[in-house]
């Protein structure tokens, strides 16, 4: 449904949400995405292959991901799941992650189809012994029977400080065990259903570069051990590492880039593809008469092309409109809007991020070094692509380091 109204227009616009189920068929717009290409790999091999899916923050991995999973929903058993919602991502590693995969496709299974007795009785065994281990050492959890158990404490592992650290010395040594389990459950589960099993796991690219290169770098072996389709999201800047091409060639079958949607061309010249893109966003969720025709305009360009800063522009400008009494977004309104976005950047930029960002806003290329990475993961710097990689500063602080 349309915003018909501005109060609407704020709920319609969310920022921190991707657009799933019923939204994403009414809202989703077309842009150029791997998620064709990969989608029918997916679909044809019976391989389990482990991809990797990159992109800048806030640039629409998210909904390319759950259309992803619409696209391969008949012919796969999709399994999607945000790792922000079930780890604490400035604590997360590698057994933690395995843990909640494992917990993930449980549940999901146990939905499809019986598990065989035989498995029931592995898994039961298996996990007596992890949860026995567990209690031992944190007096008062109780977690129950059964693998069930297991999913209970990857629902914990998140929250609780203690209860993660304890998980961890218990399932570190048992990793085998841990991912012979997640494959027998995939094996069961495969040949009831008739179909494989992908694994989606989101927002692991909001984790920084340290932990990224931690997680995939030095536990990459691990976390392709399980037998199933896998999909995982990493930061942008770990493609700077001179350790993900070594992750890539000895554990993973490729990674997939989503661009940021290009408004000029390296140039400077007007993609008008790249605007259209973006307009069609806005006309899909709200009637045309409660934004002006110059009001968009400056939102999209002062978007920089990527789709949240986009959404929260408008979110923010439909608030500020509507509280002074107006009827339709102004130009007024957005400029608030992005002073806003500015000023959060003016707090956090130093005396040499400003030399790096006036480098790059004059060249269009990047500059080696972590602050160059930090300043891509923050969005201060945006990565475009005209066959060759090039890269602009966010439009919002253009007029600051000028």
């Amino acid at each position: 449904m349309k915003a018909k109204a501005l109060p609407e227009v704020y709920d319609i616009f969310d920022p921190q949400e991707p657009l799933s189920g019923e939204k994403l068929r009414e809202y989703y717009v077309n842009r150029e995405s791997p998620v064709e290409r990969l989608s029918g790999i997916l679909k044809v091999t019976k391989k389990p292959l482990k991809y990797l899916f990159v992109g800048s923050r806030g640039n629409g991995k998210s909904t390319e991901l759950n259309k992803l999973s619409e696209l391969v929903k008949d012919t796969l058993l999709v399994i999607p799941f945000s790792i922000r919602e079930r780890l604490n991502l400035f604590d997360v590693e590698y057994a933690d992650v395995l843990l909640v995969i494992g917990a993930e496709i449980y549940e999901k299974v146990s939905e499809q189809v019986e598990l065989s007795k035989e498995l029931n009785e592995y898994l039961d065994s298996w996990s007596e012994t992890v949860v026995e281990r567990v209690e031992e050492k944190q007096k008062g959890i109780e977690l129950g029977a059964g693998f069930t158990a297991i999913v209970e404490l990857s629902g914990k592992i998140g929250t609780q400080v203690t209860t993660r650290e304890i998980t961890r010395d218990v399932i570190k040594p048992r990793m085998s065990d841990l991912i012979d389990a997640i494959n027998k459950i995939i094996a069961d589960a495969e040949e009831k259903l008739g179909k494989k099993l992908l694994v989606i796991i989101d927002d692991l690219d909001k984790v920084n570069l340290e932990k990224a290169e931690e997680l995939f770098y030095g536990h990459g072996a691990e976390l392709t051990q399980p037998l199933c389709k896998v999909i995982y999201t990493i930061p942008q800047p770990l493609l700077f590492s001179n350790k993900i091409r070594q992750i890539v060639l000895q554990y993973f079958d490729g990674h997939e880039v989503l661009g940021n949607i290009k408004l000029h061309n390296r140039n400077g010249e007007v993609s008008s593809e790249g605007y259209e893109v973006i307009k069609e966003v806005a006309q899909k969720r709200m009637n045309e008469d409660l934004i002006t025709e110059e009001a968009l305009s400056s939102a999209i360009e002062f978007s920089g092309g990527i789709l949240t800063e986009f959404i929260r522009i408008v979110n923010n400008a439909a608030n500020i409109a509507d509280t002074e009494g107006r009827e339709r977004i102004g130009n007024e309104d957005v400029e608030r809007a992005i002073t806003e976005i500015r000023n959060d950047y003016i707090r956090i930029l130093s005396k040499e991020d400003s030399e790096i960002l006036k480098s790059v806003s004059e060249t269009k290329e990047k500059t080696d070094g972590e602050r160059f990475q930090n300043l891509l993961f923050s969005l201060a710097i945006l990565e475009y692509s005209n066959g060759k990689i090039w890269y602009d500063i966010h439009p919002t602080i253009k007029a600051v380091i000028e």
